[in-house]
């Protein structure tokens, strides 16, 4: 018996130590992973087509800083603002004069010129009554002009010669003496060379305050004056202050004889190829550019002239004899070298009627 228990305790001994040194049977091995099927690719997607932009430049020949050039610079901007547009300011005369510019817009060129009323009388001759002396008084005057029926004919016989004009409502302000020695009346201008603009009624306005009218282009002002080409020249103060010409004239005198306003025009030929909502952008949007420059010149006309006073030496004659100057250059409104033939006279009148003014 008892060995017979011997014998079962060893076997018993014998399967426990084949059971602990058995090793594990290593694990099955995962299936390989059934290859995913390749994406279908994505359809590529078609890039819109870049919106064509209409290019236009934004003209003028007054420096940087000017009150007009600041409008440019806005009327470029507000266009841009609205998409579609790649307009551009150009100022300081860098697209050329005034005329050169002028002459490209006629051509159908993408350029609206920053012209004056005087310029585009050889066009449209009733136009020219804006910038005949002594016209206004006030800037207020010309508030309402753009609602007039005269105005509106006149943008009619503009349209007839080739030019569209956007807007009349650029002030640029009231047209000053800046020359070497001081001027208080007509005869202080006896023999002396001013530049002037190039229009038949600047020209004959300055020869009959007794100058000596001469039309240069702007940007040839400066050296001209320093070089004695010329011995002063007449502009609003902006300009004067921007073309630093206090540097070559020390006195400014406040005839007031013009008041400036800057035509802003473009070429029909090239208004004509724009869609019916360009064309409304551009005289809204040139409207309301240019309608800031009335708050904008009275600001600025008080900063530069402190300005050129206190830093530069300049000395102002604010009370010049005005009456003299007016009855110098009241017999032009009845002269036909300047009005082209128009009655400016009757014509005077029925403006002020519409407009307004007593």
């Amino acid at each position: 018996m008892k060995k017979i228990l011997a014998l079962v305790m060893a076997l018993v001994m014998i399967f426990a130590m084949c059971a602990c040194g058995k090793t594990a049977a290593p694990a099955e091995q995962a299936a390989p992973a059934e290859e995913a099927a390749p994406a279908e690719e994505a359809a590529p997607v078609e890039e819109a087509a870049p919106v064509a932009l209409t290019d236009v430049t934004i003209c003028g020949t007054n420096g940087k800083g000017d009150t007009q050039s600041i409008a440019h610079e806005n009327f470029a901007a507000y266009l841009n603002e609205l998409g579609g547009w790649n307009a551009v300011a150009m100022v300081s005369s860098e697209m050329g004069s005034t005329d050169d510019v002028l002459e490209q817009a006629m051509a159908g060129a993408a350029v609206t010129a920053a012209t004056d009323p005087a310029r585009i009388a050889a066009y449209c001759p009733g136009i020219g009554i804006l910038m005949m002396p002594y016209m206004f008084d006030s800037y207020d005057q010309l508030d309402g002009l753009m609602e007039t029926e005269l105005y509106k004919g006149w943008c009619e016989e503009l349209k007839d010669q080739g030019l569209v004009l956007l807007t009349n409502n650029c002030i640029t302000g009231f047209r000053m003496y800046v020359t070497k020695n001081p001027v208080n009346a007509p005869a202080d201008l006896n023999g002396v060379k001013i530049r002037t603009m190039g229009s038949a009624i600047a020209q004959n306005s300055i020869n009959a305050m007794g100058a000596v009218a001469t039309a240069l282009n702007q940007n040839e002002a400066y050296n001209a004056i320093e070089t004695g080409v010329v011995d002063g020249g007449e502009w609003q103060i902006p300009t004067i202050y921007s073309l630093r010409l206090y540097e070559v004239c020390k006195n400014i005198s406040f005839t007031k004889h013009f008041l400036l306003t800057g035509s802003i025009v473009c070429g029909s030929a090239w208004f004509d190829t724009l869609s019916e909502e360009q064309q409304t952008q551009m005289t809204e949007t040139a409207v309301k550019a240019y309608g800031e420059t009335k708050a904008m010149v009275q600001e600025y006309e008080t900063k530069y002239i402190d300005e050129m006073v206190k830093d530069y030496g300049v000395t102002v004659n604010e009370n010049p004899d005005i009456e003299a100057f007016k009855e110098a250059t009241a017999f032009l409104y009845s002269d036909d070298a300047t009005t082209g033939g128009l009655d400016f006279l009757a014509l005077r009148d029925e403006l002020y009627a519409q407009m307004g003014i007593a």
